[in-house]
């Protein structure tokens, strides 16, 4: 339920606007980020993000003009920004980003950078071309530090920053 929020109001942008929409599905994250989740299986990462898939599909985004995306099956595609980006972030600021540990694995560290390079256009050419456009990124308020790294990271990448909006989570019932 908590993610109901912004992608009621993604689906809104874009039926309003009448425009192209990426969705990201952060299969990779749920592994790195939970030890007791497996990769694969029928309760594992990658049938998790399928699960994600279909309850995302329910809003009723245009299926002409959406782009669903798995981490793990699209990092080709993404990882010439992806390196882009770990080549501009160090240690110390990923770690006073994200709080992360020495005794975390490496994974969390090595996963912001992936978070981040949806928000720059040139990653999906297949959509945008080689263009740099600018991207709206509306999304739930705990994804912001993601989002304002992105944002220095593009800078120095001559990209355009992405701009985000926040909701709060959907309380509890």
């Amino acid at each position: 339920m908590g993610h109901c929020v912004p992608f009621i109001f993604t689906q809104w942008l874009q039926r309003v606007f009448d425009v192209p929409l990426v969705i990201q599905i952060t299969d990779d994250e749920k592994y790195i980020y939970k030890p007791e989740i497996e990769l694969d299986g029928p309760k594992g990462s990658l049938q998790m993000g399928k699960n994600n898939v279909k309850d995302i599909l329910a809003f009723g985004f245009n299926p002409d003009k959406t782009f669903i995306f798995s981490d793990i099956d699209y990092i080709a595609h993404m990882y010439q920004n992806v390196i882009r980006v770990q080549k501009h972030v160090n240690y110390s600021q990923i770690k006073g980003i994200f709080g992360f540990k020495e005794s975390d694995n490496i994974g969390k560290f090595a996963f912001p950078p992936v978070q981040a390079v949806p928000a720059f256009s040139n990653t999906f050419p297949h959509i945008f071309g080689k263009g740099h456009f600018p991207c709206l990124i509306p999304a739930a308020i705990d994804q912001d530090p993601y989002f304002r790294m992105t944002r220095d990271i593009a800078q120095k990448l001559k990209y355009k920053k992405p701009a985000s909006i926040y909701s709060t989570f959907f309380p509890a019932l």
